[in-house]
């Protein structure tokens, strides 16, 4: 039997509208209510926004709960839109919330594209690796929604329902943005997560096949060495001692592994710390072991109180708002050169073999994390060796 069940939501909103066909004023209006009614249902809701300018995609460095923040940003960067890349923006809004993902929980992350016929489309040979990606994040949960605002090739219409229908996202083609309205409206309802796979403790079980870009991404307790105070039983010594390499907070080994019942991730070695969020790992059999009882434990772990997240998020963005960063599009140089090849090549002659083009593959450190396309030798954050 699977549940039903909701979450709060982050939502990027990938503004791929082209000015010479779709001027901002059509759609401001809409994309504010959008966001008021998704906070109407849920204030803990935030937001953040992907666009394509000049010299290429911009986002906020954060999601922010002040959907007011978001229009003006859109405001001020709307003399400068271009042509959306949309292989180049979901790629980078991927890339961005499982940074997110990393460091909170109990979120649901949504992307809401926004397109017309100007945007650039999705060149075949990067589809495959998109839909790998998307295959891989769809657990956190992640859903895609896009909606169409023009006469779309049936060909690129296929390409992004096949996106859209890898992780239960919704599809919508309408003919101009005066029907935009009652789509938004729908949009701005709850996703739904069915989960079938729940065991009786409703804990979220990840698929075996995605679970090792999981436990990549989290990191590895530091050992300390000198006596210490634990953070969740409050003895202090140095037997077992860990600390989290983002929060610096410190705890005993075993500690962590019984607070990782009631924080994974759905890997039960996989878990939240209890002061940040950021995912952590344990050896697979060490937790075991702590849960079986062949571990002797220090103190039971209802003894610490889970944080609340979404009065965490506040605090944090209490302090200052998100600013605009710039990033560059992966596949900028390649539609480019497709660009090219479009205007110069020749008719071609009937019954004559199109060139294959090689599959664009998609590539993760297994040391740091990060996203990368092709094959590479080195990973270009961390100077891992890639074999």
């Amino acid at each position: 039997m699977s549940l039903r069940i909701t979450k709060s939501e982050d939502c990027l909103i990938f503004y791929a509208l082209t000015p010479e066909i779709t001027k901002l004023k059509q759609v401001y209006s809409q994309i504010g209510e959008f966001m008021t009614n998704k906070q109407a249902k849920d204030p803990s809701d935030r937001f953040n926004l992907i666009t394509f300018e000049t010299d290429g995609p911009y986002y906020l460095e954060d999601f922010t709960f002040d959907s007011e923040h978001i229009l003006k940003t859109l405001k001020s960067m709307s003399t400068n839109f271009s042509y959306a890349n949309i292989a180049g923006g979901i790629f980078i809004a991927i890339t961005f919330i499982i940074e997110v993902y990393k460091k909170i929980s109990e979120k649901t992350f949504r992307m809401l594209i926004l397109i017309d016929d100007g945007a650039y489309k999705i060149p075949d040979q990067y589809l495959p690796a998109l839909e790998e990606l998307i295959k891989k994040v769809k657990d956190i949960p992640f859903f895609i929604d896009i909606i169409y605002i023009g006469e779309q090739a049936h060909e690129e219409s296929n390409k992004l329902m096949k996106l859209v229908n890898l992780c239960k996202g919704e599809f919508f083609e309408i003919k101009n943005t005066k029907e935009l309205k009652p789509f938004l409206v729908e949009l701005a309802e709850k996703k739904y997560i069915k989960e079938p796979a729940f065991v009786k403790q409703q804990i979220r079980m990840i698929f075996k096949d995605n679970q090792p870009f999981y436990v990549n991404l989290a990191d590895d307790p530091i050992p300390i060495i000198e006596e210490s105070t634990c953070s969740i039983c409050f003895q202090k010594d140095n037997e077992g001692i860990v600390r989290c390499p983002s929060c610096d907070t410190i705890a005993h080994k075993v500690c962590w592994a019984q607070w990782a019942k009631s924080s994974t991730i759905g890997i039960k070695h996989v878990f939240r710390c209890h002061n940040c969020f950021n995912i952590l790992k344990l050896d697979e059999v060490f937790i075991r072991d702590v849960h079986s009882g062949k571990i002797a434990t220090i103190a039971e772990s209802n003894k610490l109180k889970k944080k609340n997240i979404i009065e965490y998020l506040r605090e944090i963005e209490s302090k200052s708002k998100p600013q605009v960063v710039h990033t560059d599009d992966p596949f900028a140089a390649d539609v480019r050169a497709m660009l090219e090849t479009k205007k110069t090549e020749p008719k071609e002659e009937s019954g004559k073999k199109k060139k294959k083009k090689r599959k664009a593959t998609i590539n993760i450190c297994p040391n740091c994390s990060k996203i990368m396309m092709g094959s590479k030798k080195k990973c270009p954050s961390c100077g891992f060796v890639l074999f």
